[in-house]
């Protein structure tokens, strides 16, 4: 069992085994769950329950994991990535009232948003470079290439630091 705990804004994540979660008092994991306060009552998805669909997104379990879709109705959670192909309708109805947008658009991992911007700007260089070459602009290209070798060498330095 997984329990998640906010108090003054700071996340306390603790994992359980059955018997540990009964010694601490919570014994019934349905009643810490708010699934359906974020999502709302879990409703069918156009067609009836019974009715099982081999199309990829209206299954009714995964075909990886063999979690239900009545599992993820109750829980809220799903039980393996491919779990998001094989429900996606129902992930796809459910998710604008659990994340702004299709898209994430939150924060990088530390140093990721400067490994992107340095990779840009190597790729940029070296196609500059390559066209000033094929132009013949041979004093531009070597300034270009003196900027290039820099580069990369502020990248290595970078590197053996970290």
């Amino acid at each position: 069992m997984f329990y998640t705990q906010v108090t003054d804004g700071k996340m306390n994540k603790t994992a359980l085994c059955e018997s540990c979660a009964q010694h601490q008092g919570i014994t019934d994991p349905n009643g810490l769950l708010m699934s359906e306060q974020l999502m709302g009552p879990a409703t069918s998805p156009p067609g009836s329950d019974s009715e099982v669909s081999s199309v990829i997104g209206g299954a009714d379990e995964c075909p990886t994991c063999q979690f239900s879709l009545e599992d993820y109705r109750k829980i809220g959670r799903l039980g393996c990535g491919d779990c998001y192909l094989a429900f996606s309708k129902e992930v796809q109805q459910r998710l604008p009232s659990l994340h702004k947008g299709l898209k994430h658009e939150g924060r990088f991992p530390a140093g990721l948003l400067e490994q992107e911007e340095r990779r840009g700007l190597l790729e940029s260089l070296n196609e500059r470079l390559q066209k000033a070459i094929s132009e013949e602009d041979f004093e531009q290209a070597a300034s270009l290439r003196d900027e290039l070798r820099d580069a990369l060498k502020d990248q290595k330095e970078e590197e053996a630091n970290s």
